[in-house]
């Protein structure tokens, strides 16, 4: 028997396997196989928080410990955001338990599973986008303000002093440069973001999404 023919017969058996079974034993399956996907977004949700929740001592302990006003208040800002953030991915955690356990059709399932993860990564990356421009105009606004404090003159006159002042041209090109690499970081960051989601989350919501067809087939 050749390899063509295997294959047929395999896939004529498959399909008789298929038509044999009931839909209450094809729905069992189905959902067998979403619980499956949805446990690994749930560990997924779980890495999050245990990775933001370990990023954040560092963020509180900057933000105490830290010589410059301008990065204690920076990091204890975003110590308060991550907090926030950190609490939102408990809340989704707990929706999605809440789902699996519910008493509802397999279908009607799903279709809270994919809106649900759907609506996340959409917000999560609009979040990430949004605050990149926020992050970049707080901590200037911080800097020029602790460049005008004692502190800061002192460690600058100290040896670290950032020297002669720019002509025009020197200023042009540091602008020039400073808009290029800005630019070059969001793009980057938005393309590490989708990427980022994607293997986290949209993996698993494709597979759900292909579960949703096999039901309705």
């Amino acid at each position: 028997m050749d390899l063509d023919q295997f294959k047929n017969e395999l896939n004529t058996k498959l399909a008789s396997d298929h038509i044999n079974r009931s839909d209450a034993d094809i729905e069992q399956l189905l959902k067998k196989k979403t619980g499956s996907f949805i446990d690994k977004i749930k560990k997924s949700f779980w890495f999050e928080i245990i990775f933001g929740f370990l990023l954040n001592f560092g963020f509180v302990y900057a933000a105490f410990d830290a010589n410059l006003q301008s990065l204690r208040i920076y990091f204890g800002v975003f110590s308060v955001v991550m907090y926030l953030f950190l609490f939102f991915l408990i809340y989704l955690l707990v929706r999605t338990n809440r789902i699996k356990t519910a008493d509802q059709p397999i279908k009607s399932n799903l279709n809270s599973y994919i809106h649900l993860i759907e609506e996340f990564i959409k917000r999560y990356l609009q979040f990430t986008m949004a605050l990149i421009p926020i992050c970049i105009i707080f901590s200037g606004y911080l800097g020029y303000s602790d460049a005008h404090s004692d502190k800061l003159m002192k460690f600058y006159k100290s040896g670290y002093d950032l020297g002669t002042k720019m002509n025009g041209t020197q200023f042009l090109v540091f602008i020039s440069a400073t808009i290029v690499f800005t630019g070059l970081g969001i793009y980057g960051m938005y393309h590490f973001t989708k990427w980022y989601l994607k293997k986290l989350y949209g993996n698993y919501l494709n597979e759900l999404k292909q579960c949703m067809l096999e039901l309705q087939n």
